[in-house]
């Protein structure tokens, strides 16, 4: 009676086996393909790399946009949906980094500017006051 257990049992494991790959490999070809996002992905990384201030204030965030892109059309052109969509998005959301930071830096710039005007201002007055 054991040795029919342990059958019944391989079999019960070996079908369950059967079911999961089954199921997965059914999930993944029925995953609709990511044109959408990559082409919204694509244009916001062409259209954050061409301004000069954030390869110049945020070259990692944007290197990091460029080489998801590459990778999510490599997954794209593999028809793993999955991880393209994923990687379109990661390098989406990057792209937005780099050119947040490139603002940030930029109004930086221009606050530093700002505050010197104030001060020459401030210092003209003094002058002029102790005359």
């Amino acid at each position: 009676m054991y040795p029919f257990h342990s059958i019944r049992a391989t079999r019960s494991l070996l079908t369950a086996g059967t079911l999961v790959a089954l199921g997965t490999l059914t999930a993944c070809s029925s995953t609709p393909k990511p044109s959408e996002q990559m082409a919204v992905a694509r244009t916001t990384v062409s259209r954050v790399s061409a301004a000069p201030e954030v390869t110049t204030n945020a070259p990692v965030d944007l290197q990091k946009a460029r080489e998801k892109m590459v990778l999510a059309e490599k997954a794209m052109s593999e028809e793993n949906y999955v991880i393209a969509r994923r990687l379109a998005d990661e390098a989406q959301v990057d792209a937005r980094v780099a050119e947040t930071r490139a603002d940030a830096a930029q109004n930086a710039n221009n606050l530093k500017q700002v505050q010197d005007g104030i001060r020459a201002l401030q210092d003209e007055i003094n002058r002029r006051a102790k005359r």
